[in-house]
């Protein structure tokens, strides 16, 4: 679904679950939906990289790291290259860095915040855990949405029964009165 509204989702179905808001948003793609691939790391991005690698179609990576203050798990070249390979965005239960870098790439991004350390490479994470985190879980395979607003997770593609708004233009922006001012 390429043009969706998390607080209409809300309203429109039952069966989801929202996340706390504990996140900070980064990256130029501040709207990003997709099937969730989950990998748990602790102060190690050496998975997340590998998963990175792998190229996909829209898919959300969700990262449990613990929170941990230790080091960033994702920077600008792996955004980078993760947008390269076709992921969506990252929801990161941990830290970032090259934020001003990874503002410019058209990718999503949630994570706690940014920290400049980088992350140790001793090969050690999981893949397809349910990740709990933000009072949410997180299962590899079902689907998350994410906007300025927040973040919302579903077993199923959440696809809204009457999109004909939608899909002419941003929801629900309206101008209700431009005054120009003359520069002279």
């Amino acid at each position: 679904m390429k043009f969706f509204n998390t607080a209409d989702l809300c309203d429109e179905f039952d069966n989801i679950q929202i996340a706390k808001p504990i996140f900070s948003q980064y990256g130029r793609k501040k709207k990003f939906c997709g099937k969730m691939r989950t990998v748990s790391v602790l102060d190690d991005n050496s998975y997340v990289k590998k998963l990175i690698e792998k190229k996909v179609n829209g898919d959300v990576m969700v990262i449990d790291g613990n929170a941990s203050d230790n080091c960033a798990l994702l920077g600008d070249n792996l955004a980078r290259k993760a947008f390269n390979n076709g992921w969506s965005g990252f929801i990161i239960n941990g830290y970032i860095r090259d934020v001003e870098i990874i503002n410019d790439i058209e990718i999503g991004i949630k994570a706690i915040g940014s920290l400049p350390r980088k992350s140790e490479k001793k090969d050690i994470g999981k893949y397809g855990e349910i990740l709990r985190f933000a009072e949410v879980d997180f299962t590899d395979g079902h689907y998350v949405y994410s906007d300025s607003d927040g973040i919302i997770v579903s077993k199923d593609i959440l696809d809204k029964k009457d999109d004909n708004t939608t899909k002419q233009s941003i929801p629900y922006i309206k101008l209700t009165g431009v005054k120009k001012y003359d520069d002279t």
